[in-house]
């Protein structure tokens, strides 16, 4: 059999951010959109990062339902659906580079929105809560990145470590589904992607699983430290790739 560089580095990649996805809820777009554009294509990287996030969705979902703040995440998922196709729609016709610094600048300015300290006086009305899922939805369809908006939304406030990922993890239950079926109505998906898909997916729900049995008994502060960190790191390598 012949030796796949291409997929032994997707797979390394994957397994990265899976660790991320497992240990602060989110972080695995940011990692996995980047390396697998340079691998496979910005749009394809998108589309395979969408399929690999449907087991990993079913995994985490129980923790999701046990341990969110729904009244701060169902408007959010909820107001992202309004703005998703039309992402994924604009996936076909943006210039791929535009939008990946576009993403990258956004992404830092959320870094330096956490490491600020900022936090919501009191709880959010949905005049805060809708705008911020419209952003999210257009992310999430146009570049599978919907996640540092909500992070940004979710740890301003006053949530602990668990609810804040657990509110990252019911978020993206949200916009899976759509996500795909948008993408196939739009004739994106193709076989290829789907076996590079399905070869990626032990990888990256191993990695997961790690990161989710780390998470068990972390600090508050080291939580904060470790999403602030993977949001500029991400943020970073993408404008600078």
């Amino acid at each position: 059999m012949e030796f796949d560089l291409n997929l032994a580095l997707a797979i390394a990649a994957v397994f990265v951010a899976g660790l991320s996805r497992g240990f602060i809820g989110f972080g695995a777009g940011l990692i996995i959109i980047p390396a697998l554009a340079i691998l496979y294509g910005p749009i394809e990287s998108v589309l395979i990062m969408t399929l690999i996030e449907v087991p990993a969705t079913a995994y985490l979902l129980p923790t999701a339902v046990r341990h969110a703040n729904w009244r701060s995440v169902a408007p959010l998922g909820i107001a992202s659906l309004l703005t998703l196709p039309l992402g994924a729609w604009l996936l076909t016709y943006i210039d791929a580079e535009d939008m990946r610094r576009f993403i990258a600048i956004l992404v830092i300015s959320a870094g330096i929105m956490l490491g600020s300290g900022w936090r919501y006086s009191r709880t959010p009305t949905l005049a805060v809560t809708i705008p911020v899922g419209l952003v999210s939805g257009f992310l999430s369809g146009s570049a599978n990145i919907g996640g540092p908006p909500v992070v940004v939304f979710l740890m301003a406030g006053r949530n602990t470590a668990m609810e804040v990922r657990a509110g990252i993890m019911a978020y993206f239950s949200f916009s899976v589904v759509f996500r795909i079926i948008a993408y196939g109505l739009l004739g994106l998906l193709t076989m290829p992607l789907f076996w590079i898909s399905v070869a990626l997916i032990a990888p990256y729900m191993a990695g997961i699983f790690i990161g989710s049995r780390a998470f068990s008994g972390i600090s508050e502060k080291l939580f904060r430290w470790t999403v602030l960190v993977v949001v500029l790191t991400m943020g970073v390598i993408a404008l600078l790739r």
